[in-house]
């Protein structure tokens, strides 16, 4: 009878022992993954950063500030323009010479552009000293003319500066053209325009 106890006795200390292990377990590895969970949120900031920094870099424009973008568009420029009291404008021709004529070849002469473009002064005033033309650009319809090698440039008194351009693409009589003259005047670019002039033709 002694022993039938000594051995329930045992039996029952080894169930004991056996229950309480996995409780030991959990309670061993629940820290273990408090730990992980406060090292993921202290990751967190760090990320954070990365990518706020990497939206920094991004966001630095391409270009150094204060110079002028290659796409600047050339017909947003003035009609005018003052220097001091003086205010220059454009005062613009342009015709196809279709006079029947036989060239030397035999063959008639095509239609094409020419033009007188002045750059004038108002209420008789003279021009500023120094204006230095060195490009002309005609655009109607998507097509351009740039002509910017050997201009023809005459001076009619001191009130304005003719450009006469020849032998220019064939357009449509009355077609519509803007022009755009480049020049520099005391070490500075400047571009100013004329709209919207009618393309005749000469018989």
């Amino acid at each position: 009878m002694m022993k039938l106890k000594y051995v329930l006795l045992v039996v029952g200390s080894l169930l004991l022992a056996a229950c309480s292990e996995p409780e030991k377990t959990e309670e061993a590895t629940q820290p273990d993954t408090e730990v992980q969970a406060l090292a993921t949120e202290g990751d967190a900031p760090e990320a954070e950063t990365a990518e706020s920094v990497e939206t920094e870099l991004e966001a630095e424009p391409d270009s150094e500030p204060g110079k002028v973008p290659l796409a600047t568009d050339v017909w947003q420029s003035p009609t005018e323009l003052t220097f001091e009291d003086t205010t220059v404008s454009l005062s613009s021709d342009l015709w196809l010479n279709s006079m029947p004529l036989i060239g030397d070849d035999g063959t008639k002469p095509s239609n094409r552009l020419h033009a007188s473009v002045k750059l004038q002064t108002s209420d008789m005033k003279t021009l500023p000293k120094g204006i230095d033309i060195f490009q002309v650009l005609l655009e109607s319809e998507g097509q351009q003319w740039l002509v910017k090698d050997n201009l023809e440039i005459r001076a009619e008194g001191e009130l304005t500066l003719e450009v006469v351009l020849r032998e220019g693409p064939e357009w449509a009589p009355g077609s519509r053209v803007d022009i755009a003259v480049i020049f520099l005047l005391g070490g500075a670019e400047h571009i100013i325009v004329q709209h919207d002039v009618e393309l005749g033709e000469v018989f």
